[in-house]
């Protein structure tokens, strides 16, 4: 049930940075009111999953799956561009969760 909770908060932390990019400046209210309900979901969320998961793991793997979320995001959406480097630093990221996550004692998984 951690791990639920832990991936509602990467969803909405993707969410709320792509609204505060869309907001333009807080220029669009509708788009900071977003970026802003996202970012209190994506606390909430995370403070629930960290009942059952160990606070670095959980952090390190918000942190983590959300920049690869925002990148991703950033260029379906936001039509920005990633270099062959920039792709291969985000595969490192993606790599380095998934050893840590594997690592980690199977409690309350």
């Amino acid at each position: 049930m951690g791990y639920l909770f832990l991936i509602l908060t990467i969803i909405s932390e993707t969410a709320a940075v792509i609204c505060m990019k869309l907001s333009a400046g807080f220029q669009n209210k509708w788009y900071t009111a977003f970026a802003v309900l996202n970012y209190a979901l994506s606390f909430v969320f995370l403070t629930i999953s960290l009942k059952q998961l160990p606070a670095g793991i959980a952090n390190a793997t918000w942190a983590g799956a959300s920049t690869i979320l925002v990148a991703i995001a950033g260029g379906l959406l936001l039509n920005e561009k990633l270099s062959t480097l920039q792709l291969i630093s985000l595969l490192l990221i993606v790599i380095g969760l998934i050893g840590l996550n594997v690592a980690t004692p199977s409690i309350n998984k």
